[in-house]
């Protein structure tokens, strides 16, 4: 009970310290993402795979800076078409950044923001897709990848402030940092890149 005590009279104290204009929120997000791997020692093998993104963001804003850190799930790796073949690398991650961002103007209906961070992120699942001939045939590959991803975020965008709610629309570019493959040869090399287009709405 004294124990309860001391905790509930901390909680107080640090309540009575933040500055009243400290703003809390959480929202949920979605969109769609460009992926592909950047490769050595031999680059532009990938091109640009579309998939969905999704997931839910919390923020904690004082004045016009707010830390926001985000529970989503993406898609990375890559695809490669010759004539009417093709090989998609699936990796289903689920990423979670910490983004600092800055409102440039954050006052008004409609409240322009930029923002960077990093990220990291767990493997779920990899899979290899391939068409052939019209046949198509899924192979997992789970293995051939680490299970841990890192990397930085960037981007901007726009809230456009309702009564209740606030509903944004917003790019961003993710560049991973870590070498993905489980068991790489000399030199070899693969690493997540993807860019973002994501729809959110916050409470």
């Amino acid at each position: 009970m004294k124990r309860l005590m001391i905790v509930a009279l901390i909680a107080l104290c640090v309540a009575a310290l933040l500055p009243q204009t400290l703003s809390a929120g959480f929202g949920i997000k979605g969109g769609y993402s460009l992926s592909k791997f950047t490769t050595a020692p031999v680059g532009g093998i990938f091109s640009n795979m579309p998939s969905p993104v999704g997931g839910i963001f919390f923020s904690l804003g004082l004045g016009p800076l707010a830390i926001q850190p985000e529970v989503l799930y993406v898609r990375m790796g890559g695809k490669i078409e010759i004539l009417e073949d093709s090989l998609e690398e699936r990796l289903e991650y689920i990423q979670v950044p910490v983004l600092l961002k800055l409102n440039v103007i954050p006052a008004g209906p409609i409240r322009p923001f930029i923002y960077a961070g990093g990220y990291g992120a767990y493997l779920l699942k990899a899979s290899e897709v391939t068409l052939i001939g019209g046949v198509t045939d899924e192979l997992d590959v789970t293995e051939i990848y680490q299970r841990y991803d890192y990397g930085v975020v960037g981007g901007a965008g726009l809230a456009f402030k309702l009564p209740g709610i606030s509903i944004s629309i917003e790019g961003r570019y993710n560049y991973g940092l870590k070498n993905i493959l489980t068991d790489p040869g000399a030199g070899d090399s693969y690493k997540n890149r993807s860019m973002m287009a994501l729809v959110g709405i916050g409470f």
